[in-house]
């Protein structure tokens, strides 16, 4: 049945804003633990009580107080993601073809990050400032595939800027903090169709917003040899706005909320002797923030249920001085998926992952160092089964099912230098 242009542009509207902060949450939650190439050494166990150069900055500000004078440290990490998604039943209405394979959704994108700190009152006051982008993703479906009314692109960048300080309380306890200046840039794209057999057109949306947050943390050496730290990052909230483009249908502004977890870290690292130092560390990340999507608009309030849930990470690693030139490290991490069964989509089709990782520093002399990681991450086997709605009525749905595998390779390099 042929529905009215207004009710047409209505629904276009609604419908393509939904899968957007879909989009964003899903990426979201694709949190970039990827902010040290020291740190990813190791899987990142204990990272927030070691302190080994500037990227401290952004896991825990308060390690500034072990650092004397001044550091900095600029690296990158290739992440090359891998996604398998099997078709296992899906249809999709008005006796169109179901569509293909989707194809590996991503490519190698490379994730840089900066830090410095500065030693601004001897022995006592450190300033320091981290520049990262802790949230992103990036995929692109194969033309026509079958799970194209949910996502055939997505793209989302956050850029976070974080000045901050730290300050010795006495020789076992230092505290830091700081500010998250942060900037979200989203796009996506998928397939809609309002009428009929042969009609299905491409919606392409936009969105982006900056925000504040903060972080503390304290930094702890109850006994010679043993650092403890803790750190807490609160969550952002972004109110995005942007535009709904369908082809030949609609161009629409509009505005949703975005809200990203507040995320907490514990660590200990104990030097065993002069060569070996072991780390274990927690990560405990609050998506439960992120129960439905809100579409903001001049239209009927859209609210679509996601039910992220609570996670937590954990990693052991270990440290080894082989000489004055090298510094090797490896580290195991387990790293729990927010997204369920119920509401999982090919946005992100995410899964628990086993973290495997090796790295090494060469230091060139007492100013110049190289720092060397990889890494390999298997994502688990999991199952998407989503309905998306792809006209005003809501019984015409496209339902896409199936299973998803993943993994990802990382390769990551970094100078620091002390001045």
């Amino acid at each position: 049945m042929r529905i009215s242009k207004a009710l047409s542009l209505a629904t276009v509207s609604t419908f393509a804003l939904s899968s957007f902060l879909i989009s964003d949450a899903n990426a979201a939650g694709f949190y970039l633990q990827e902010q040290s190439v020291s740190g990813l050494g190791n899987a990142f166990a204990g990272q927030v009580a070691t302190p080994r150069d500037s990227s401290i900055v952004y896991f825990n500000p308060a390690g500034m107080a072990k650092l004397k004078g001044s550091h900095s440290n600029f690296g990158f990490h290739i992440l090359a993601p891998s996604s398998d998604i099997t078709n296992t039943g899906t249809t999709i209405p008005f006796g169109g073809a179901t569509g293909g394979d989707g194809g590996n959704p991503y490519t190698a994108t490379p994730i840089p990050n900066g830090s410095f700190s500065h030693e601004s009152i001897e022995d006592k006051l450190w300033i320091g400032l981290a520049v990262s982008a802790p949230f992103g993703l990036e995929n692109e479906y194969n033309d026509g595939w079958f799970g194209r009314f949910d996502s055939t692109k997505t793209r989302l960048t956050t850029i976070d800027i974080q000045p901050s300080f730290a300050v010795k309380l006495n020789d076992a306890l230092s505290i830091g903090g700081g500010l998250n200046i942060q900037y979200v840039d989203a796009d996506l794209q998928k397939i809609v169709n309002f009428t009929g057999p042969g009609g299905e057109v491409s919606s392409a949306l936009n969105g982006d917003d900056m925000s504040f947050g903060y972080n503390v943390g304290l930094l702890y050496e109850p006994i010679e040899g043993t650092t403890l730290g803790a750190h807490y990052r609160s969550g952002v909230h972004h109110d995005l706005e942007g535009r709904v483009i369908v082809t030949g249908v609609a161009n629409t502004p509009a505005t949703a909320e975005l809200d990203l977890p507040e995320i907490v870290q514990l660590g200990i690292n104990h030097r065993v002797n002069d060569k070996l130092s072991v780390m274990a560390g927690a990560t405990w990340f609050g998506w439960n923030s992120f129960e439905e999507i809100r579409v903001i608009s001049a239209l009927p309030a859209s609210v679509t249920t996601q039910n992220y849930q609570t996670t937590w990470a954990f990693a052991v690693g270990a440290e080894y001085e082989y000489n004055d030139k090298w510094t090797l490290r490896a580290g195991y991490q387990f790293d729990e998926t927010p997204t369920t069964d119920e509401y999982r989509t090919t946005l992100t089709p995410d899964g628990d992952r086993n973290w495997i990782s090796t790295g090494a520093t060469y230091k060139f002399n007492d100013q110049i160092s190289l720092d060397m990681a990889a890494t390999y991450i298997d994502i688990a086997k999991e199952t998407i089964n989503v309905a998306r709605n792809v006209t005003a009525n809501p019984a015409t749905t496209a339902n896409v099912r199936a299973d998803s595998e993943g993994e990802v390779g990382i390769l990551s390099f970094a100078v620091s230098y002390k001045f």
